[in-house]
């Protein structure tokens, strides 16, 4: 019989503290992630937040859910990120997940968001028969470097046997590529770039009439808790709670870096938050001031200043 245990913030803080999360083989949070959800602002304390499968008190499987609000037909909707979703090697094939995803469903009214998932992780949520499209948002992936050492092995089991070679391959292009970028102009002389880690009152006047036709509208508190509260650390290698944890919990480098953007007469025309980590970078957050171009003469710069080797964004406008 398999036992589920959910555990809501109270219970979350507790568990962490517990001997028996220091003890067992795996881990189904870290601390650090752990200590993020509870400094969420959109999460109440009556919120589940981490749900765990026992068979015979053995833990065997947990899901894990990050509470959210959309605005959604006029009103404010409380809803659950599915944030992560993992069965023990040996128990997988006996419908853990599904009854995981059963007691979540139940927990938040099927109130439930999925996204970025796996092929996998798409074929369970069919199954369950109860997601629907709410928005689909077109993005782009550039690669700017070679990273063949980081993108092939994980693909293929036969990049690993030659992970050596492609690491050389990696290191030449790049020296190519480097003479190349020498040559390349970034449209930044009549822009001025502050980097922030406290968003103030400019950034919530200035972003808060761009979020009419968002489905967040995040606001100061929110983004605050995003970039001071991040749920990977940078740390040269994984600690002992980070290695019996199945997802990503540090890496060499991980930040946030907001930035408000300014023109010649010391307006403020964008503001941008970017997550880099190591040699990746992404753009969760934008707002401009219908002035495209801008946006993107930052972030080319930033490709060029940090060496990025891939760059991701969703909004549609920018992949366009």
């Amino acid at each position: 019989m398999i036992d589920i245990k959910l555990l809501n913030k109270k219970l979350l803080i507790e568990y962490i503290d517990s001997e028996e999360f220091n003890m067992q083989e795996f881990v189904p949070i870290t601390k650090h992630r752990a200590l993020s959800h509870a400094q969420n602002p959109r999460s109440e304390d009556k919120d589940v937040l981490l749900l765990l499968a026992y068979k015979k008190k053995k833990l065997i499987g947990y899901l894990g859910v990050l509470p959210d609000k959309i605005y959604f037909n006029n009103k404010i909707e409380k809803i659950g990120w599915l944030s992560c979703l993992w069965v023990a090697p040996t128990y997988r094939g006996n419908q853990i997940a599904q009854l995981l995803l059963d007691k979540c469903f139940e927990a938040w009214g099927k109130k439930i968001i999925a996204t970025e998932f796996t092929t996998t992780a798409k074929k369970l949520y069919d199954q369950a028969n109860v997601f629907h499209n709410l928005q689909i948002k077109k993005g782009i992936r550039l690669y700017i470097r070679f990273d063949l050492y980081n993108l092939l092995p994980p693909r293929k089991k036969v990049f690993e046997q030659i992970a050596f070679f492609l690491k050389a391959v990696d290191f030449i292009t790049n020296s190519l590529l480097n003479i190349r970028f020498l040559f390349w102009k970034t449209k930044m002389n009549d822009l001025h770039v502050e980097y922030v880690n406290h968003l103030d009152k400019e950034i919530e006047n200035f972003i808060s009439d761009k979020q009419e036709h968002q489905l967040f509208k995040r606001g100061l508190n929110e983004l605050n808790w995003i970039i001071k509260n991040p749920w990977v650390l940078s740390a040269p290698a994984k600690d002992v709670i980070g290695n019996k944890y199945a997802f990503s919990s540090s890496d060499k480098s991980f930040n946030f870096y907001a930035l408000k953007v300014r023109g010649s007469s010391n307006q403020l025309v964008a503001f941008l938050i970017f997550s880099k980590r190591n040699q990746t970078l992404k753009m969760p957050y934008c707002y401009h001031n219908n002035n495209l171009e801008t946006v993107i003469n930052v972030i080319n710069f930033h490709l060029h200043k940090w060496k990025i080797k891939t760059f991701t964004t969703f909004y549609t406008e920018i992949a366009d």
